[in-house]
């Protein structure tokens, strides 16, 4: 593709709206090799991230206008589904519909936030955004997440007040999602774990020994029955200094009287492993697990959720 020469300033760079060159008497012949990124824009450059794309489509779009739902989500980094990793983008403005291929649009109002000079819907309209299209094992996963940055379950139990689409769901999931956990599978296991009838484990909360001196961190602890789950994910198969490192933890934890029970993601995702760690875990911890959710597990360790209205990918 070949560039324009001697155009003049701001149309030398970066991306513009054709509707504005025009006004401004750039002659639409000096511009047509340029990128089209969206319809009524040009471009020196293709815009590649979420956040150049919507900078150049905001050129031609309606100043409300905010990234919303699995783009919102994407951009605060929250932990979503492959599903929700696609290239449209989802837009939420109180203005018109913007009719382009690739986009999206939402109507409603959004109260902004700014997330690396993108404008985004909070972290709780993302979450609630994202129910009518997310299983409920995953938007409890989100939730989490979400309420793990802000400190509370609060402000998503005053969000599932409003009627909109999807809102039943999220307030199912409101009665999974804790403050604490800090990845997707502790979630996932803990939700497990309390449904088959668990008591529910303390999050990532500090062990003492009987001097009441520090002596680990544990991802879910049953503290009465001095029993620590820890989950192991890939990072903690990774380097000799860290693994040693926690050797030596544990072995301090364990003089103390408890009991560690490791677990992989293969143990939730495995049905063979899933009920030996719940077998385990329920001789450690004295309770008789739920039969009727036993045999909901053994197919699928997740929740059960209805249908899913589709992202618009």
């Amino acid at each position: 593709m070949s560039r324009p020469r001697n155009l003049p300033a701001p149309f030398d760079e970066g991306a513009f709206a054709v509707r504005t060159a025009k006004g401004a008497k750039v002659p639409m012949s000096s511009i047509r090799t340029l990128a089209s990124p969206w319809h009524g824009v040009r471009a020196h450059v293709p815009p590649e991230t979420l956040a150049e794309r919507f900078a150049a489509l905001a050129l031609v779009g309606p100043t409300s206008m905010v990234l919303s739902h699995c783009s919102a989500a994407m951009v605060h980094g929250l932990p979503v589904p492959r599903g929700c990793e696609h290239d449209t983008l989802h837009v939420t403005t109180g203005g018109p519909r913007i009719r382009r291929p690739g986009v999206v649009t939402h109507r409603g109002a959004r109260s902004p936030v700014t997330v690396r000079e993108v404008p985004v819907t909070s972290l709780v309209d993302t979450w609630l955004d994202l129910a009518p299209c997310l299983g409920l094992d995953n938007l409890v996963v989100v939730g989490d997440e979400v309420a793990r940055r802000v400190q509370s379950v609060d402000p998503l139990r005053a969000a599932v007040g409003r009627q909109m689409p999807g809102v039943r769901r999220a307030r199912e999931a409101l009665r999974w999602i804790r403050v604490g956990t800090r990845s997707a599978m502790e979630t996932r296991s803990r939700v497990l774990f309390t449904r088959v009838g668990l008591p529910e484990p303390q999050l990532n909360v500090p062990i003492h020994d009987r001097d009441g001196g520090w002596l680990a961190e544990g991802d879910l602890v049953w503290r009465e029955a001095k029993v620590v789950g820890e989950y192991q994910g890939a990072h903690h198969f990774e380097g000799y200094a860290a693994g040693d490192k926690d050797i030596v933890r544990r072995r301090a934890v364990e003089a103390e009287g408890w009991v560690y029970v490791d677990f992989t993601k293969d143990d939730y995702y495995r049905r063979p492993r899933r009920l030996r760690l719940l077998g385990r875990l329920a001789e450690l911890l004295g309770r008789d697990l739920d039969a009727d959710v036993v045999e909901e597990i053994s197919a699928a360790p997740g929740l059960p959720g209805g249908p899913l209205r589709g992202c618009g990918a």
